[in-house]
């Protein structure tokens, strides 16, 4: 079976490259061959076709179809549209930091981030078992007729594993939002408890340092008196 994956590709060299790349390698490529299917990106197809034509082939013909909306790419929010409006599974990635455009807030999308080994084990994760829940298309129509229900039912075991996926992130985010504040409180308190230490004279401090030495030389105090005495003088 074929996933196309559907990305923002970008310039070679550049940054959207770097990403599309990373993504591909470390995420959607070992997730597909655990799965039993042959990730396709285009820009990896060798095909001496009109490359638009090669995408919508792709695009109709996958069994499945993972699309990163990173970067709110025009090129890759029209064949996801196509996709959509031909009714076979698709499934939504979308780095961490981004948000969803009004437009489409209604779909959901795995987050990863690139930088974060477990945030990318995570997502491969919750792929697999994502990919696991869904039915794909059978050559026989027959087949297809007898296994209907249970596509149904497979198809209701994906959308409600999503909304699983994202109220467990809710949580978490809620967690690391109540530690932060947990944090700030006590460290409030033991601001509030602890006395702020009185401003000392620079001529306290400086007698304090050299009092101890001082007593251990009854010589050095006396000089030291004698000059001061001198210098009173001398303001005189």
């Amino acid at each position: 079976m074929k996933c196309f994956v559907i990305s923002p590709i970008g310039e070679e060299g550049s940054e959207i490259r770097k990403r599309a790349d990373q993504v591909y390698k470390y995420i959607i490529s070992p997730v597909c061959e655990e799965c039993g299917f042959e990730a396709i990106r285009v820009d990896k197809v060798n095909q001496s076709d009109s490359i638009t034509q090669t995408i919508i082939d792709y695009i109709k013909e996958s069994e499945l179809v993972i699309a990163d909306i990173t970067g709110h790419n025009p090129n890759a929010f029209y064949e996801m549209g196509y996709r959509a409006s031909i009714g076979k599974p698709m499934i939504h990635l979308k780095e961490k930091s981004e948000k969803i455009p009004f437009d489409i807030a209604g779909i959901r999308a795995f987050d990863y981030e690139l930088s974060d080994l477990d945030s990318v084990a995570e997502v491969k994760a919750r792929l697999t078992k994502t990919i696991g829940t869904m039915s794909f298309e059978l050559d026989d129509i027959e087949n297809k007729k007898e296994l209907q229900g249970q596509d149904i039912v497979r198809n209701d075991n994906t959308q409600l594993l999503s909304v699983l996926y994202e109220i467990q992130d809710e949580i978490a985010g809620l967690r690391s939002e109540i530690h932060n504040k947990d944090t700030e409180t006590i460290q409030a308190i033991v601001k509030a408890s602890v006395p702020a230490a009185p401003i000392e004279d620079p001529n306290m401090t400086m007698m304090k340092a050299l009092l101890p030495e001082l007593l251990k030389n009854p010589n050095s105090m006396k000089t030291l008196m004698e000059l001061g005495k001198a210098v009173e003088k001398d303001k005189k």
